[in-house]
C-alpha cells in the first residue's frame, strides 16, 4: 500500500474546506447566529436537560461509540489471530487507531482550548467572551475545556470508514461516509441544541478525524513499504 498523489489532494482539499469554514463560523458570528436558535430569556438552553438529548444521545451516545470501537478492536484481533485477510485486518486497524487517536487527540486539546461552551459565553449570559482562534490555546488565558468538541467525536472518528477503505481497498465507497457523517452529525446537533458547542467546535472536530486519517495513512504506507515488501 502506498498513498497515492490523488489521495493526498484529497485529504488536503478536505481539510482546507473545513478548516475555511470553521474559522468563518467563530470568526463570522455564524455560531453565535446558530446557537441563539436554541436559547431564549426565559428558559435559557431550552433543551439542556432533555431526556433524549442528554440522557438518550449523549450519555447513551458514548456507550454506543465505546461498543463500536471494541467491536473492530476485536476484529482486528480475530484477524490476526486467524490470519485472516490482510486488507480486512488492516481495514479494522486503520478504523480503530485513526478513531482512537481523534478521540484521545480531541480530549486532550478541549484540556488546553481557551474557548468556552455556548452556555458560558457572555452572547448567552455566561461569564467569558470567546477569544480569537488564534488565541484558542494562549497560555495567558483561563481554559475553556470545550474546544473542539468532544462528544462528535465518538461519531465524527468513524469517517475513518471511508478513508481508510480508500486507502487500503484503492477505490471508493461512498457509503463508508455514511456512519461517521450520521453518528458524528447527530452527536453534533445534541450538543449544540443543549448549549454545549458551536458549530465550529464540531467542523474542527472533523477537520482532526480527516487530518489523523491522513496521518494513519502515512503511517502504514511507511509500514507497508519497509516491513511487508
Amino acid at each position: 500500500m502506498k498513498t497515492s498523489k490523488s489521495l493526498s489532494i484529497e485529504f488536503a482539499t478536505l481539510a482546507l474546506i473545513v478548516s475555511l469554514a470553521m474559522i468563518y463560523s467563530h470568526e463570522s458570528g455564524f455560531d453565535i447566529f446558530l446557537a441563539g436558535h436554541f436559547f431564549n430569556s426565559t428558559d435559557q438552553w431550552m433543551y439542556r436537560d432533555s431526556f433524549v438529548l442528554e440522557k438518550i444521545l449523549h450519555k447513551g451516545g458514548v456507550i454506543f461509540s465505546i461498543v463500536l470501537l471494541v467491536a473492530f478492536l476485536g476484529r482486528w484481533l480475530y484477524l490476526f489471530k486467524v490470519d485472516g485477510d490482510k486488507k480486512q485486518r488492516d481495514y479494522a486497524g486503520f478504523v480503530f487507531l485513526s478513531s482512537i487517536l481523534t478521540i484521545i487527540t480531541v480530549f486532550f486539546l478541549k484540556r488546553w482550548s481557551t474557548l468556552p461552551c455556548p452556555w458560558n459565553s457572555v452572547a448567552f449570559g455566561g461569564g467569558v467572551n470567546p477569544p480569537e482562534l488564534l488565541r484558542a490555546f494562549a497560555l495567558d488565558l483561563p481554559n475553556g475545556h470545550c474546544f473542539p468538541a468532544g462528544h462528535s467525536s465518538g461519531g465524527f472518528c468513524f469517517l475513518s470508514l471511508y478513508f481508510g477503505y480508500t486507502f487500503i481497498y484503492r477505490k471508493r465507497n461512498f457509503k463508508t461516509l455514511v456512519p461517521g457523517l450520521l453518528i458524528g452529525t447527530a452527536f453534533g446537533m445534541t450538543q449544540q441544541m443543549r448549549g454545549a458547542h458551536y458549530l465550529s467546535h464540531d467542523l474542527t472536530t472533523i477537520l482532526l478525524s480527516i487530518t489523523i486519517s491522513w496521518i494513519m495513512s502515512l503511517i502504514y504506507s511507511y509500514y507497508d513499504k519497509n516491513y511487508e515488501n
